[in-house]
């Protein structure tokens, strides 16, 4: 059968197309140009920090904080410049979109900041009122009890921070290249040596005169940064794993953590686990979920990623031979094991509720679609309720380089299948414990505590003792070789 295909309707697909790359084209432009801007606006927040000497404790922080920020806006502006295609295919269209949101809110928390800074430097009172204070020490204490009062330093210091890794997870996304020159997400620039006195006559001119930093790329590469003084991390960080219906691949990466917590509390007592809460959902899940009628009007960026809504429920649990390959082998192999597994094997599926962006800290997907999906949502429930949304959106993918998807598994009955696709979610649950370790290194500064033997504890059985841990669970107590031959011999005595 010969298929005629009309003119016009082959010319209408071409158009189509011509005009999706276009809009392609022009929002990677754009993204350009705020790049570019947002780096010289940096540029001149960092050069007004480094010259102002004697600055509240409070107001130093802020300025390395915008030190911090500086290499990560280098690297997009240069992966941009110099790969611009590879920066616009890296990023789906709500990406894309997200991505100027979070540039244009990077400006203007860099504007505060130089407001702080250009104010404290020359003792302005008011912008509104034009009032000036004659001498500077009287200023500073005005600065100090009023203006820069710790609540709204604090805001811009906290805005700053969640910029910073945000825009991590997007160099990550778009897979920008490592320079050896940029610092790791846990350190800063070092301040440029204070050499002037502010307000001084005599040196006005060294004052106004530009200095030299690392935030062009023209210019030399930076030095190694040193660690950053930062206050005491938060022990309380919650995580929500997230698919399209709430299944083994949220339950194996909910699992797993609730594994590295027990595993980290049991070896390692003096590294804190700053976990306080990991829970899992589905995006096109209905039960429990407030937010279908937002999830079934979203934009989406291409219509097949809009897919059908499921019930969830109590019935729909993870599928055991999944679970199998989490919980049945001698990794971990103690008593809150099983508990942990009796949890997740009874979970109901769930869906998505309208706080989810403010009570998470973490919502972390598997693929560059589902973050796409996630982030318009976010965009969506912001403008739903007006107020910024604090959670960040991750895609656990790029902790390992590329997708997480569902294994392909073999149909039909008998021991060769179940082999071949236990075979296939033994590989699945090894790639996202890669991944979920690496992002736990990453983002809290975690190990992985040694345990005693290559995942068989030492090849020692574990003896029940009868007492109860902290947990609630009962103690197990290693039985070596040597102990095994003393209580043989104990019975044999007893016997004779």
């Amino acid at each position: 059968m010969v298929v005629h295909i009309n003119d016009n309707e082959s010319r209408t697909g071409r158009q189509q197309m011509t005009r999706r790359r276009n809009l392609r084209q022009a929002k990677m432009a754009d993204i350009i140009g705020t790049i570019v801007t947002l780096v010289e606006t940096v540029q001149s927040a960092v050069t007004l920090y480094q010259r102002i000497d004697g600055l509240p404790t409070q107001m130093t922080q802020l300025g390395k904080r915008i030190e911090r920020l500086s290499p990560f806006l280098s690297r997009l502006e240069s992966f941009i410049k110099k790969r611009p295609a590879a920066a616009s295919s890296s990023l789906y269209p709500g990406q894309k979109q997200d991505l100027r949101q979070l540039l244009d809110a990077i400006n203007d928390h860099i504007k505060k900041a130089t407001d702080l800074f250009e104010r404290y430097e020359k003792g302005i009172l008011s912008r509104s009122h034009d009032l000036e204070f004659r001498a500077r020490w009287v200023s500073q204490i005005w600065f100090s009890l009023v203006e820069n009062s710790p609540e709204k330093v604090q805001a811009i210091l906290d805005d700053i921070e969640y910029d910073r890794g945000v825009l991590s997870d997007y160099l990550a996304l778009m897979a920008v290249d490592k320079q050896p020159d940029i610092p790791s997400p846990n350190l800063i620039t070092s301040p440029a040596p204070k050499k002037i006195i502010i307000n001084s006559p005599a040196n006005k001119n060294i004052a106004d005169s530009p200095k030299k930093n690392n935030l062009s790329p023209s210019s030399a590469p930076a030095k190694r940064p040193s660690p950053s003084p930062s206050p005491i991390p938060r022990q309380d960080l919650k995580i929500l794993f997230v698919d399209p219906y709430h299944a083994e691949r949220t339950a194996i990466a909910e699992s797993l953590l609730a594994l590295f917590r027990e595993l980290t509390l049991l070896y390692r007592s003096n590294t804190p686990w700053r976990i306080s809460a990991v829970s899992s959902a589905g995006f096109f899940v209905k039960n429990s979920s407030d937010l279908v009628p937002v999830i079934s009007s979203l934009n989406y960026s291409y219509p097949s990623w809009k897919k059908d809504f499921k019930p969830g429920g109590p019935g729909d649990v993870p599928k055991p031979e999944a679970l199998k390959a989490i919980f049945d082998n001698n990794w971990a192999n103690y008593p809150f094991k099983n508990a942990i597994k009796s949890q997740i094997s009874t979970r109901p599926s769930v869906g998505l509720t309208k706080d989810v962006f403010e009570k998470y800290d973490y919502i972390i997907v598997f693929t560059k679609r589902e973050h796409d999906n996630m982030v318009k949502l976010k965009e969506a429930v912001t403008a739903m309720t007006k107020e910024r949304q604090r959670a960040r959106v991750l895609h656990l993918g790029v902790y390992l380089g590329g997708e997480i998807v569902y294994p392909t598994l073999a149909k039909g009955a008998g021991e060769v299948i179940e082999q071949t696709n236990r075979h296939e979610w033994n590989k699945k649950v090894a790639q996202i414990k890669t991944a979920l370790k690496e992002f736990l290194r990453q983002e809290m500064r975690w190990q992985m505590p040694e345990l005693p033997g290559p995942e068989k504890n030492d090849g020692k059985q574990i003896k029940d003792t009868g007492e109860k841990d902290a947990n609630g669970f009962k103690n197990k107590k290693k039985e070596s070789g040597k102990d095994k031959v003393n209580a043989a011999g104990k019975a044999k005595g007893k016997g004779s």
